[in-house]
């Protein structure tokens, strides 16, 4: 399902999904209310492709996440070459430049049996034609577009459907599988971070990612696991990001 636009492709599935098959697919051209983790909002504009899919029931809501940033990351290679990896846990970095965003969410549904269960909306927000002068006047420095990493321009909806087709694909594949392809795309790892929990910052080294998408990290404490969460990366300059 298209349209020219929504306040947002994961608000509209969420809102319509009684009465919407598993796996329908939202876009619009232009999303002005997008959101993204932790209360974080996304700037309005034609050139970045909003696309959302509705899951229903499934088994592996808490791997989706995971899913979708695996997704993203081929569907950018495949239509543009260029080498994308992922910031744990969401964020679809290229050049060392954020070009999508992804957000899952979940929403209790009761049946006519009395039971309980998850529908699950994965949102994914990909920067496709917005120039630099777009990333400077929004202060967003560490943003990029496909088209400023290249300098082509791109069929959103060919981007949609790379997106949807990888995804469709993993959602049925081994989690295991994907969980290691996740890992080896994982630009976090081996770096110095920063974990913003609950108010509180602590720095510590990101060694690995677990095996249900957690990503350990020690520090003069010893190893831990993190599951949620604010995590910013040290970069060559000293800087977090």
């Amino acid at each position: 399902m298209t349209f020219d636009t929504l306040p947002s492709t994961n608000t509209y599935l969420k809102e319509h999904a009684d009465e919407l098959p598993d796996r329908t697919v939202v876009t619009a051209d232009l999303q002005s209310c997008g959101k993204g983790r932790i209360g974080n909002t996304w700037l309005a504009t034609r050139d970045m492709l909003p696309v959302s899919m509705l899951i229903k029931a499934p088994d592996n809501a808490h791997d989706l996440t995971v899913i979708c940033a695996v997704a993203v990351c081929r569907a950018i290679e495949r239509l543009s070459g260029i080498k994308a990896g992922i910031k744990w846990t969401n964020d679809i970095i290229c050049s060392e430049r954020k070009v999508c965003g992804i957000l899952c969410e979940s929403t209790l549904k009761s049946s006519c049996n009395g039971a309980i269960y998850n529908n699950v909306i994965c949102g994914m927000g990909l920067n496709v034609n917005q120039d630099e002068d777009f990333f400077e006047k929004s202060g967003l420095v560490n943003a990029a577009s496909l088209y400023t990493l290249t300098g082509n321009k791109y069929d959103k909806m060919l981007a949609a459907e790379y997106i949807v087709d990888e995804l469709t694909r993993l959602i049925d594949e081994d989690f295991s599988t994907v969980i290691n392809e996740y890992s080896q795309r994982c630009v976090t790892l081996g770096k110095t971070v920063k974990l913003v929990q609950n108010n509180t910052e602590t720095t510590a080294f990101a060694k690995a990612i677990a095996p249900d998408g957690c990503l350990i990290c020690e520090n003069e404490n010893g190893e831990f696991t993190v599951n949620s969460g604010l995590v910013r990366v040290r970069g060559v300059g000293g800087e977090y990001v």
